[in-house]
């Protein structure tokens, strides 16, 4: 198990271990923008030990970063008898990815104890200079895996183009990475888990951000807070809230603890949608999960760091312009604790004898020991069209149901169908073809 200290952050709870006694691994993953770190912070007056003290408290096993020179840059915040250091030694950039992770977990796809990102780790390898990803910004790509045992989870940290030049003059760089992201995320990482970090220079209602969530290369900016239905944003709850992650300094600290609230943030930064007049203190740093992933997320755990050690100084001796982000995450057999995976797409009737028309049918199978309540579930087609579920399915029982209503009709051509959870979780995915399609007969689907 991974031991942690107490943290006093802003976090709506803190994590309990003691799902770690049913097999499960746990884990904390951040993301921080260091603000141009460099062997040279040993000359900027205390930051060095601010940064220190930040990763400490923050007690994350695994951070994304953002603005790191090198590895001897990271050697002097994270000492490799604790960490792994994972960051491209070849590249010439100032602003270089990396990722830091426990010795308690393992990194997958490296040899020795030297991690050196190269191609093979990024994403977007051969986009070194396009406008999508500047300066060899890409998407560094690194495998987890934990001790005593085959579980493994995807990091991907993101640094996307930012707003210096320009809000709006520097928006298309942004959607344009954004929608480079889907179709890689779809293409390589289908099925897999990952969390994509980072700091994405928009907030969690800029264009950029919506197209990530939605997969949908023409989603609209604009405030919402819904999850999915391709990637849940962890920290769209907080955004609503008002929280920010870029801008805080000394003049924040209250009572001991930085004030990540400003009321005006999320309303400014839509006001100015489309201007290149300055947003503000807002959201930059943000992480996103696959919708099917929810059953991972600790609710309530993403948090912004609060501790007044992250602004003290100044713009010199301050740790960053950044506050860390970071959320929990429980990984295993039953995430959050249930048998609520074990509940299945067992067979569906797409054509009746007959009229079709609220005579279709869905077979649900409940495999696991307990009893799961269907209230919040739904059914998704391909084409986005959802009919929601109610009732209760006994442990080892199968459900018949009727689909009275003719809100997602089974299509006879083929179709893909989905059973999602009340958290928008995806807990079972089965297609089907016209060749499967038979009057009468049921199409049958083994686990």
């Amino acid at each position: 198990m991974v031991r942690r200290k107490l943290l006093l952050t802003a976090a709506a709870g803190f994590f309990l271990w003691a799902s770690s006694l049913f097999g499960q691994q746990e884990v904390r993953v951040a993301s921080y923008n260091i603000k141009f770190l460099s062997t040279g912070v040993t000359q900027q007056g205390d930051r060095l030990a601010k940064l220190k003290q930040v990763i400490d408290l923050l007690d994350a096993q695994v951070i994304g970063l953002q603005e790191i020179d090198s590895r001897d840059a990271l050697r002097l915040v994270f000492p490799t008898s604790q960490w792994h250091l994972i960051i491209d030694d070849d590249s010439p950039e100032k602003q270089d990815l990396a990722i830091v992770v426990k010795k308690v977990l393992s990194v997958k796809g490296f040899s020795g104890n030297n991690p050196d990102a190269d191609d093979e780790h990024f994403l977007f390898p051969a986009a070194g200079s396009d406008d999508f990803f500047p300066k060899r910004r890409d998407v560094l790509a690194v495998e987890i895996g934990f001790p005593n045992s085959e579980e493994s989870f995807f990091v991907m940290v993101h640094h996307a183009k930012s707003r210096l030049e320009g809000r709006a003059t520097t928006d298309l760089r942004r959607e344009g990475a954004a929608k480079e992201l889907v179709k890689a995320l779809e293409q390589r990482f289908d099925e897999k888990n990952f969390i994509l970090l980072g700091d994405f220079n928009d907030n969690p209602d800029d264009k950029s951000l919506n197209i990530l969530e939605t997969g949908d290369p023409n989603a609209l900016a604009g405030q919402e807070e819904t999850d999915g239905p391709f990637l849940m944003n962890l920290m769209e709850p907080l955004c609503a809230a008002g929280h920010v992650s870029h801008g805080r300094n000394s003049a924040n600290i209250e009572n001991g603890t930085v004030n990540t609230i400003d009321v005006l943030s999320r309303d400014t930064n839509n006001q100015l949608r489309g201007t290149n007049l300055n947003t503000g203190d807002i959201l930059f740093d943000q992480i996103l999960i696959p919708v099917r992933m929810a059953p991972n997320y600790v609710q309530n755990s993403a948090g912004v760091f609060n501790n007044a050690v992250a602004v003290k100084g100044n713009a010199q001796t301050r740790a960053s312009d950044h506050l860390p982000v970071f959320a929990e995450f429980v990984f295993g057999a039953e995430p959050n604790g249930g048998g609520l995976a074990a509940v299945r797409i067992s067979a569906l009737l797409p054509n009746p004898a007959g009229e079709d028309n609220s005579r279709e049918v869905v077979a649900l199978r409940n495999d696991g020991s307990g009893p799961v309540d269907l209230a919040g579930w739904k059914l998704r087609d391909k084409a986005g069209n959802e009919y929601l579920l109610q009732g209760t399915i006994a442990g080892g029982s199968e459900s018949r149901i009727t689909m009275t209503s003719f809100s997602m009709p089974l299509n006879n051509g083929g179709d893909e169908v989905t059973l999602l959870d009340a958290q928008g979780a995806s807990r079972h995915k089965v297609t089907y073809s016209a060749a499967n399609v038979v009057e009468g007969q049921e199409i049958l689907f083994s686990q």
